[in-house]
C-alpha cells in the first residue's frame, strides 16, 4: 500500500509533533521513513501547505517524497490534482481528516485511512517495544522428546522417581528369593 498523505493535517493529529515546532516537517518525514522502509517498493508521497521559495525541499529518500505547495495553491489543491493523475488508484490510500479531499479520492477509487490509524501505525514503528506480544503457552515436551534431546546433547540418563520405585521393588524381590 502507497500513502498520499496530507503533512500538516496528519502533524495536527499527532500527539508528539507540533504545528508550532520549526522542524514539525522534519519529524513526520522522518517517522514516515519508517514505515515507507518496512516494505519493499513502497512509496510515501506528503505534499506539505506553505511552502515559500527557498524553504528546506531536502526531506526527500528512503521512499519518502515531500511536496511543498507554493502561493497561491494549496496543499488540498494538489493532493487533488495527485489523485487525479494516479495511474493505479487502488494501490494507494490517502491519509487526511479534510472531507473534500476524500469525497475526491473515493470518487477516483483511492482508500481513505484516518489519522489516527496512520498515527498508530506510526507510533507503533517508532518504538516497537511498546507493541503487546501474547505469550504463547508453555506446552510441555514428550518423554520421546526429552530422550531425544537427552542423547542429542549427550546428557546422563535420569532415573525417574517411578524407575527407581521398580528398582527398588525388584530389588527387595531377588532379595527375597535369595533368602528361601
Amino acid at each position: 500500500m502507497n500513502y498520499l498523505i496530507d503533512g500538516h493535517n496528519l502533524i495536527g493529529s499527532m500527539p508528539n509533533i507540533s504545528l508550532s515546532d520549526h522542524n514539525d516537517e522534519f519529524k513526520l518525514v522522518f517517522l514516515l521513513r519508517k514505515i515507507a522502509v518496512s516494505k519493499k517498493n513502497r512509496q510515501i508521497v506528503v505534499v506539505f501547505d506553505r511552502g515559500v521559495y527557498g524553504h528546506q525541499q531536502q526531506l526527500n529518500g528512503y521512499g519518502v517524497t515531500c511536496h511543498f505547495a507554493l502561493s497561491p495553491e494549496d496543499a488540498d489543491t494538489q493532493i487533488i490534482r495527485r489523485i487525479k493523475q494516479l495511474s493505479h488508484p487502488k494501490q494507494w490510500a490517502l491519509v487526511t481528516a479534510d472531507r473534500r479531499i476524500i469525497d475526491v479520492a473515493h470518487q477516483y477509487g483511492v482508500r481513505h485511512m484516518p489519522n489516527q490509524l496512520f498515527v498508530s501505525q506510526l507510533l507503533r514503528k517508532e518504538n516497537p517495544t511498546a507493541e503487546i506480544h501474547e505469550e504463547k503457552p508453555e506446552v510441555p515436551l514428550s518423554a520421546l522428546q526429552i530422550e531425544q534431546w537427552r542423547v542429542e546433547l549427550n546428557l546422563p540418563v535420569e532415573v525417574s522417581d517411578e524407575q527407581l520405585l521398580i528398582q527398588e521393588s525388584l530389588r527387595d524381590l531377588t532379595a527375597k528369593k535369595r533368602k528361601k
